[in-house]
């Protein structure tokens, strides 16, 4: 094992490493899609130009799960406080928007004073769906950040940024109030001069709502990422050389929240 990573293992928990009890993890939170969509169907697609639209069988569709595992402790106990405080600071953040106030003016209001347990809860939820992300993508298992996940340290690496999600935004223009909730995937950023992966990213969108989460990293990281998990380094290397050939547009920038 190393000091940053623990290889990628399909059959193991993404957040502790076990093989005991797994289970799929929703990429969007099932109470969260019966509020937004209730008895409506659904379909699931990219937004973004590319790929068609599916029928969804309802919240609880296996279309929605992460194809990463994980165990029922962690899937439970180890996480059920940040799931239901995630859920609590989302009504928040909804009013606050609808009032036309900041949403990072949250963070001055006492419940979620920075450090506080709510406050670290709220990102230990972020910091789950973003080892989801990466073990979905077959990278390996971020290890301090996974502790920080299950409860297992507060040192927080999570960076949060909220604003109003833009292909929300561009169908309200077009066809008017709608429900919508979405997911960004993994975005790996790179150094312009080494190539080395310098950050994870990922987003959530719930309505018109939209959180983009990352944790950046250093030399001693990108050096453990490079030299010991090849493969996975080696797609990210691969994504970046494909980037300058033909970079993102600013349309799509926006649309990853980069």
């Amino acid at each position: 094992m190393g000091l940053f990573f623990e290889p990628y293992q399909a059959d193991r928990c993404c957040l502790c490493g076990s093989s005991e009890s797994l289970s799929g993890e929703h990429k969007v939170k099932v109470s969260a899609l019966r509020k937004i969509f209730g008895k409506n169907a659904m379909v699931i697609g990219s937004f973004g130009g590319a790929g068609s639209l599916r029928s969804a069988q309802g919240p609880k569709s296996r279309a929605f799960h992460f194809s990463a595992r994980m165990c029922a402790s962690c899937n439970g106990s180890h996480t059920q406080s940040p799931d239901h405080e995630f859920d609590r600071f989302h009504i928040s953040i909804s009013e606050m928007l609808s009032q036309g106030k900041a949403p990072e003016l949250i963070f001055s209001l006492p419940e979620y004073e920075v450090g506080s347990a709510p406050y670290l809860d709220v990102f230990r939820y972020f910091a789950k769906l973003l080892c989801c992300q990466v073990a979905e993508s077959r990278g390996p298992r971020p290890l301090e950040l996974s502790e920080f996940a299950v409860g297992k340290t507060d040192r927080n690496l999570v960076f949060l940024n909220i604003d109003a999600d833009p292909t929300y935004e561009n169908l309200l223009n077009s066809f008017g109030e709608h429900q919508f909730a979405g997911h960004g995937g993994l975005t790996v950023c790179a150094d312009s001069k080494s190539s080395l992966p310098t950050s994870f990213r990922s987003s959530l969108s719930l309505g018109a709502v939209r959180y983009n989460f990352w944790v950046q990293y250093d030399a001693a990281v990108q050096a453990e990422l490079q030299h010991f998990h090849h493969d996975f380094w080696g797609k990210c290397e691969a994504a970046y050389r494909e980037a300058i050939i033909a970079p993102l547009s600013g349309d799509d920038r926006r649309r990853l929240g980069i």
